[in-house]
């Protein structure tokens, strides 16, 4: 039975020391991948070409996994897919501008072998992929990313939705018209059929 003295946090954590602390994350990482891959992002944070290099690699490994998945694992990689996000959405768009949009666009495909591996309903998953299609129109404006360029993939990935893993994009789109109407405008010249 467990107490408050018996709290993992922050703070007890703190008390352990920086050198404790980097020994058990390592012991921890060797066995759980998922660490693996989230601390050797971490790692790679001081410089911008390791950073994008880190998350190619990251996005290469979770694309290559196979196994089947249960409900704690579909939790479990709901967390790591959310934390990959948010870096290309934070850390890559500050560092690797040019390079977020497509590095996001990397990680919607991942959509595909994700539900592939998995027999439930993917509320999880499928949230994350929503919050992506808003990163993704935000950091192609914000690395000014061409419309024209831009819609021709939209349309792409429209034609290739098999898992629904593009539903919000043209939510994403139109909420973005008033800061970016070319993106819109770009969209709607295109032929009805392809949307």
């Amino acid at each position: 039975m467990s107490n408050a003295e018996d709290e993992i946090d922050t703070k007890a954590l703190a008390t352990i020391g920086p050198e404790r602390q980097a020994r058990l994350l390592a012991e921890m990482a060797a066995t759980h991948p998922r660490l693996w891959r989230r601390l050797r992002f971490e790692l790679a944070a001081p410089r911008s070409d390791m950073m994008v290099a880190a998350i190619r690699e990251w996005i290469s490994e979770l694309s290559e996994q196979a196994s089947f998945l249960g409900t704690e694992q579909v939790s479990e990689l709901s967390r790591e897919l959310d934390a990959l996000r948010v870096a290309i959405a934070s850390s890559i768009a500050h560092a690797a501008r040019d390079l977020a949009p497509e590095l996001m666009w990397d990680f919607i495909a991942l959509a595909e072998t994700v539900y592939e591996r998995t027999t439930e309903d993917g509320w999880e998953i499928s949230v994350i992929f929503d919050e992506a299609c808003a990163d993704l129109v935000k950091l192609s404006i914000h690395a000014g990313v061409k419309p024209a360029v831009f819609a021709t993939k939209v349309v792409a990935a429209l034609n290739s939705n098999q898992y629904g893993e593009y539903r919000a994009l043209m939510q994403a789109i139109a909420s973005a018209e008033m800061w970016a109407p070319a993106y819109v405008s770009q969209l709607k010249v295109l032929p009805k059929s392809t949307l």
